[in-house]
């Protein structure tokens, strides 16, 4: 006799944020930082979206090449 499953069977579902959570909720945080301190200094608001930007792109490389989710292989061992 065989059983039908439903997709959500088989999916982990984890209650702690892991540190790609965390990395998802730092991503946009220089970017609105310098835009925030460019409207309460007098720093130009091309200037502070600019370099929280620069801080935001550096995040983003960081997770996309250090921070990078690998998918384990049949060993269990990550690439």
């Amino acid at each position: 006799m065989s059983v039908r499953t439903t997709p959500s069977d088989s999916t982990a579902v984890t209650t702690a944020p892991t540190r790609y959570d965390l990395l998802l909720v730092l991503l946009p945080l220089p970017l609105l930082l310098g835009a925030f301190a460019s409207v309460l200094t007098s720093v130009p608001l091309e200037l502070g979206v600019g370099a929280g930007s620069l801080l935001s792109a550096m995040v983003f490389g960081y997770a996309i090449t250090v921070a990078a989710p690998t998918r384990p292989d049949l060993t269990g061992r990550s690439a």
